[in-house]
């Protein structure tokens, strides 16, 4: 029997075209509009697509065409007007076609599919190899096709996109890293293809050359010869510090190794080096490449959405004084965690930051923070020397920006071997210092570590001999309340070799452990008057700090001590 034959269902005697054409009015329009585009792409070869202004024309006429198919079959005054251009959908499915567009699970595969990103792989440009999740650049090929399209229908086009894009996670493979040119193994040390399956949404836009060696400029009017190497060498006296400072160039372009610290470099003078050195690891990362986002900014909404194209962040200056009051995005970044970016007139989006930060420091900043995970996050870089007298700015405006200079430094650090950063001795002294400046608890505890005569010390005792120590060190200051103190005491008390606290909730019977003379109940009289012999009105301070104590106590006691107590 022929193609005509007839089938009969609950719908009468129909022929099997007349089927097909009842089947698509089911789906409506927009099933028939998609059917014709579907048919013409099936007659393309991706290899070798027509102009955009031609696809344009002959998917409309294939549209058209399915719509004359399904219109013949119904009455005259139910047929619908052919479209005169291609709907959102429509377009949607042409790009689909024509380019690598993907979902990024930027917060991992198994996160919800809504904070997903929407970007387009590029093959040509300055950011060949990646994909770019610029809304422009959508607008950009919905006009190749649709050249009048609205604002409401490219926001229906990117909605249609994000709905039949394929989703697709990010390579977070530590040892490939995208450069100009292609992508690098860093364990192979080869330079490999870019490829639209290993998904970067950013790259450094230094090419990466296997013959690349140190670079020698002589400056034409001064006679000067200057090299990257012998630069790097000049900014540091510590060779520690030097070997660090290569370690945090490679460190910016490698943000899928988890570094877990942000390089902060400090100094209390000016043209120490710190802002060239952050000039070439910009101009490492390349433009877009990067952000810049101030200490400050991490905990205000709204200024973390250029984390989604950045390697790095970089940042050359932060306001002197700065109170940190906020840290937890600030530490989420560091150690790559999940977080919630919020963009302004868009959705949220769930996003894992992996890269270096570095910020510059002329004078370290109070925090709020003063957990041992905000401590850890952090590498002190002193910058001692000063080139007052000595500068040449083309240094930083010229040479480090060229590009063999940068394809040179570029070859040094991905010819390495090293998945942790160093921390020279330089590093960790400054570390401790920072840690007694942002916390006078700590910085009294180590003040008077030694001094205490007592193997047990109630809470209370120690928080008055605290505020007796912040008056005398620290007048301008505000003392923390009392139960901030025992909090920032136990946190510096951890891993402590001589006093520890099995409780700080359970009460000590303080036995023997609190019979000597504590001597500063007489140092800081002014605020140790409840802990004074009060049967006692002479001057012998052995008799004046011998207080009359009560049953138990809360606080710390000495590690090792014969001390007779109850727990």
């Amino acid at each position: 029997m022929s193609q005509e034959n007839i089938y009969n269902d609950n719908m009468g005697s129909v022929t099997i075209k007349q089927y097909a054409v009842q089947d698509l009015l089911k789906g409506g329009k927009s099933n028939v509009r998609r059917g014709g585009v579907a048919k013409y792409l099936d007659t393309l070869d991706r290899n070798n697509l027509p102009t955009p202004a031609e696809m344009e024309r002959y998917a409309l006429k294939s549209i058209r065409a399915e719509f004359e198919t399904v219109c013949c079959m119904m009455p005259k005054a139910e047929q619908w007007k052919k479209p005169d251009e291609l709907s959102p959908s429509d377009i949607a499915d042409i790009i689909l076609f024509t380019e690598n567009v993907r979902c990024v699970a930027c917060a991992g595969i198994h996160a919800d599919e809504k904070y997903d990103i929407l970007a387009v792989y590029q093959t040509g440009g300055i950011n060949e190899g990646i994909y770019v999740n610029s809304e422009t650049r959508i607008r950009q090929l919905a006009q190749d096709y649709t050249y009048g399209i609205t604002t409401p229908q490219t926001e229906e086009l990117i909605r249609t996109l994000k709905t039949r894009a394929p989703r697709i996670a990010r390579c977070e493979d530590r040892d490939l890293i995208a450069v100009g040119n292609g992508i690098f193994n860093y364990k192979t040390k080869e330079l490999m293809a870019f490829d639209p399956n290993i998904v970067f949404m950013a790259k450094s836009y230094v090419n990466y050359n296997h013959a690349a060696q140190n670079v020698f400029i002589t400056h034409p009017e001064d006679g000067t010869v200057w090299d990257i190497e012998s630069w790097i060498t000049e900014l540091s006296d510590d060779k520690e510090v030097v070997n660090l400072l290569w370690e945090v160039l490679g460190a910016i372009i490698r943000p899928f190794v988890s570094w877990n610290k942000a390089a902060w470099l400090y100094s209390t003078t000016g043209n120490n080096g710190k802002g060239s050195l952050c000039k070439l690891m910009r101009n490492l990362c390349g433009p877009n490449a990067y952000a810049s986002i101030p200490i400050a900014d991490f905990g205000k909404d709204f200024l973390l959405e250029h984390l989604t194209h950045a390697t790095a962040v970089i940042v050359d200056e932060n306001d002197v004084g700065l109170f940190i009051d906020k840290a937890a995005n600030l530490k989420t970044v560091v150690t790559g965690d999940v977080m919630q970016i919020n963009c302004k007139f868009k959705m949220p989006i769930l996003f894992q930051f992996h890269g270096m930060m570095v910020q510059c420091l002329n004078e370290l900043p109070q925090a709020k923070d003063k957990s041992d995970s905000f401590y850890r996050r952090q590498l002190f870089i002193p910058f001692e020397k000063c080139f007052t007298g000595a500068e040449r700015k083309y240094i930083k405006d010229d040479y480090l920006g060229r590009p063999d200079v940068l394809e040179y430094v570029m070859h040094k650090v991905l010819h390495s071997d090293y998945y942790e950063l160093s921390n020279p001795q330089v590093c960790q002294q400054a570390l401790t210092e920072y840690k007694e400046l942002n916390d006078t608890v700590r910085e009294y505890w180590l003040y008077h570590k030694k001094d205490w005569s007592w193997d047990f010390l109630p809470f209370t005792f120690l928080y008055c001999g605290y505020k007796g120590w912040h008056a005398a060190h620290n007048p301008s200051g505000k003392p923390v309340a009392y139960k901030t103190f025992i909090k920032d005491l136990l946190n510096t008390l951890k891993g402590d070799d001589m006093f520890i606290c099995k409780d700080k909730s359970n009460p000590v019977r303080p036995g023997k452990m609190m019979d000597t003379p504590e001597y500063l109940i007489h140092q800081y009289a002014e605020h140790m008057k409840e802990w004074r012999n009060p049967t006692y009105k002479g001057d012998d301070w052995k008799k004046i700090c011998k207080p009359a104590l009560k049953v138990s106590y809360t606080g710390i006691h000495r590690i090792q001590t014969s001390g007779n107590y109850d727990d």
